[in-house]
């Protein structure tokens, strides 16, 4: 593959982070083509974008031969959809985060990767850039000795919209599965294991979906990790990671977009280490690793197994919460 040909599914908000900005510094990396559900809504996305050809329709577009990933970052109900028919027809899929409704959704998207032979990444693009890669570097050399519990939270308000997808039921909605996504998925990565979920609760809107979740996990050797979630506050963003250790401590200051400002640090007996932080965006350093591997071959941090892990944990959370139902009907 002599250079990577993307195909855009929808015209999300997101896209223009995760995919339009890093193309700009990537001229490896080409985009082939879009299709949404509003044409004209297309035609102007494709024109701000460079976007070389709209396409009639979804399945149009995975059906281009001069396609060879396609971006999937339409809402979470219909993930598993059009992920397995990207797949079917040949195309690698990088998928949003959450990347499904529910674990029986994402084993048929990993079976379908699986039976075709191509790649299927969920984008939590915060697991590439180099901050996070320290933050696990010191686990790793036991800087902080065993991990004994982990406290993490994403919180960022949402205001109620019955047409915002993150406030309805069917679309997938709620905060665990939009924000609180990122913290269970810090834990699962500092912890490299599957939790038991102990408790959850949650706070419900008027719109049916949780709009504050708190869970309490275990892991095997008995290490805890307390998350937290909420779209519901006054206040601004906030994403705080800290790990305890039996020797040391580490906290990291927004883990999820470290370019936009954060803090790492690393206390021990020896004193305190603060890292550097690169200024390059996380969703740059995810496009640069997923176009790196999709030529080697080499394996990515989230694909596979870490997938479905996240994905039962979610499950379990909302289970333990009493709201199994919301991503069930």
């Amino acid at each position: 593959m002599s250079r990577l040909r993307i195909g855009l599914l929808g015209a999300a908000r997101i896209t223009q982070k995760a995919i339009i900005d890093p193309v700009q510094v990537m001229p490896s990396i080409k985009l082939s083509g879009i299709a949404a559900r509003d044409q004209a809504r297309a035609e102007t996305h494709a024109k701000t974008w460079g976007v070389r050809t709209v396409h009639a329709s979804y399945q149009d577009l995975i059906e281009a031969d001069d396609v060879d990933l396609i971006y999937n970052p339409l809402p979470i109900n219909l993930h598993a959809e059009w992920t397995i028919k990207a797949l079917q027809a040949g195309k690698h899929v990088l998928c949003e985060k959450p990347f499904a409704m529910n674990a029986d959704e994402a084993k048929a998207m990993l079976a379908a990767a699986e039976a075709s032979g191509k790649r299927l990444i969920e984008a939590f693009h915060y697991r590439y850039h180099p901050a996070f890669e320290t933050c696990l570097d010191w686990i790793k050399a036991g800087r902080i000795g065993e991990v004994q519990s982990i406290e993490a939270a994403f919180d960022a308000p949402i205001a109620y919209d019955p047409n915002e997808i993150r406030h309805r039921i069917e679309t997938g909605g709620g905060a665990m599965m939009d924000l609180g996504c990122y913290p269970l998925s810090w834990a699962l990565m500092v912890m490299d294991a599957a939790p038991e979920i102990v408790e959850a609760s949650a706070v419900i809107s008027k719109g049916g979906v949780d709009e504050a979740m708190s869970a309490s996990l275990r892991f095997p050797g008995g290490a805890r990790a307390n998350i937290s979630t909420s779209m519901a506050i006054d206040t601004s963003f906030q994403a705080p990671l800290i790990i305890q250790g039996s020797t040391g401590r580490i906290e990291f200051q927004n883990p999820l977009a470290p370019q936009g400002g954060a803090r790492l640090t690393l206390e021990t007996d020896a004193g305190r280490e603060i890292a550097a932080i690169s200024p390059i965006s996380t969703y740059t350093y995810q496009l640069a690793a997923i176009s790196a591997a999709l030529a080697s071959g080499d394996p990515l941090p989230m694909e596979g197994e870490i997938i479905l892990r996240q994905q039962a944990a979610l499950d379990a959370i909302y289970q333990a919460a009493g709201l199994r139902d919301l991503r069930w009907r």
